[in-house]
């Protein structure tokens, strides 16, 4: 069931289907006021340096190597980076359960499997994985199996924005590229975020930073996004909230803020959260 502002506060308003990320009317106060702030000069460089600051600032999770990826490119949301896999490597290998876009893209994917992984295509994993609202189970196991393989390894971090008690390192020598968007960290109708790169990458995203093409619109509401709330907002915000509706609902809490487990099945609990 999709939140509206006639939610209540029963098991009924748990979303077992596209589990919505926190939102709530401090998003839309930020909305309201940014368009009277006079533009930012050279938004792309203020946005990336902004970003870079913000993973760092994390204090609920600790997020390491990231200097080892000196190329930042800006993308429009993690999709954006999805996508430019796709063009540049053609097939990629993903592991089920994750970002559901892919089984919407091709309803007929054959998921990859640990022991058999194809070491003639390109590994795509979540980190946080969306199913367990947690780094993947199997992910350090999966990341030495491709460098035996030499599989190039693209993480999507989409979900950095809503995790907390996180804590990895990207300077995994199979690790090739990773992408963070602020979408789950509560502007998703923005879709802005970086790509971070060992070597600068072919493909549509360079050409667009290297040719300044992104879309300052997106880049400026996402620096002062950052600015404004910082990282981890909605769970400093609602970590009581978060905790009460486990509790009643006898759910499992897990390491987003938008997410529990019921049983073997993630639920998403904006809509509880926001009744409170």
């Amino acid at each position: 069931m999709r939140d509206s502002d006639k939610r209540q506060y029963t098991r009924e308003w748990l979303q077992y289907e596209r589990q919505q990320p926190m939102y709530d009317e401090s998003i839309n106060v930020f909305y309201r006021n940014i368009f009277k702030i006079k533009p930012i000069v050279n938004i792309d460089d203020v946005f990336k340096k902004t970003f870079v600051e913000w993973l760092s600032k994390h204090e609920l999770s600790n997020f390491t190597g990231i200097e080892a990826f000196p190329i930042i490119h800006v993308i429009q949301g993690v999709t954006h980076f999805i996508d430019d896999l796709y063009q540049r490597c053609c097939n990629i290998q993903i592991f089920k359960n994750d970002y559901k876009y892919h089984w919407r893209l091709n309803n007929n994917i054959e998921y990859a499997i640990i022991n058999k992984l194809d070491s003639n295509k390109e590994l795509l994993i979540s980190m946080p994985f969306p199913y367990y609202g947690d780094v993947h189970p199997e992910m350090y196991r999966i990341l030495d199996e491709c460098e035996r393989l030499n599989i190039p390894v693209h993480i999507d971090s989409a979900w950095i924005g809503c995790i907390r008690d996180i804590e990895f390192d990207f300077n995994h020598p199979a690790i090739k590229t990773f992408a963070v968007s602020l979408s789950k960290a509560g502007i998703g109708n923005n879709r802005i975020g970086v790509r971070f790169a060992r070597k600068e990458p072919e493909g549509s995203i360079t050409l667009m930073n290297n040719f300044k093409m992104n879309q300052e619109p997106l880049m400026y509401v996402g620096a002062k996004f950052m600015t404004d709330f910082g990282p981890e907002y909605f769970w400093k915000k609602y970590e009581d909230r978060y905790y009460k509706v486990c509790n009643d609902f006898n759910l499992k809490p897990t390491k987003a803020n938008h997410i529990a487990m019921d049983g073997h099945r993630p639920v998403g609990i904006r809509s509880l959260i926001r009744a409170l």
